[in-house]
């Protein structure tokens, strides 16, 4: 028994090694939800911004179509923000999402599938809207409203 715990500490460096890097893992600090900085919109509240990710509204305040992107059901940055601003999994997200389209109502946002993609997706469209952690935040954005944690 105690040749297998001495064996085990002796590995524990090897395991910890193997473990993702600090900087691969999902931050845990703010979520912004930016606008391309062309598009001329400065801050939504939370309901705006729920009802542009729930495809309630199409239009922004100032008359401009909102183009909003969605990251993959996988990323873990999707379940951060929906928890952040509904209160929900992403498997209720998914639910909605389903009814919607089902009904014919509506259809899914389009998805991408990092949030590297999701900067350029919201760089790429005039009225672009997504979300990103805030220090992947620069001149090309606005933040429009914040999700602590």
């Amino acid at each position: 028994m105690r040749r297998l715990l001495f064996s085990a500490l002796l590995a524990l460096p090897t395991l910890l090694a193997a473990l993702p890097a600090q900087s691969q893992l999902p931050a845990s600090g703010s979520l912004a939800v930016v606008v391309n900085a062309r598009c001329g919109v400065a801050v939504l509240t939370r309901n705006e911004v729920i009802n542009i990710f729930f495809g309630r509204y199409r239009l922004f305040f100032n008359g401009r179509e909102a183009q909003p992107a969605d990251l993959e059901d996988s990323h873990p940055l999707r379940g951060q923000f929906y928890r952040r601003l509904v209160g929900k999994d992403v498997s209720e997200i998914n639910a909605y999402w389903s009814r919607q389209i089902f009904s014919g109502r509506m259809q899914a946002l389009p998805k991408v599938a990092t949030p590297e993609e999701m900067s350029k997706w919201v760089v790429a469209n005039p009225c672009g809207i997504g979300f990103v952690e805030q220090g992947r935040v620069d001149a090309r954005f606005n933040i429009v409203h914040e999700l602590a944690p």
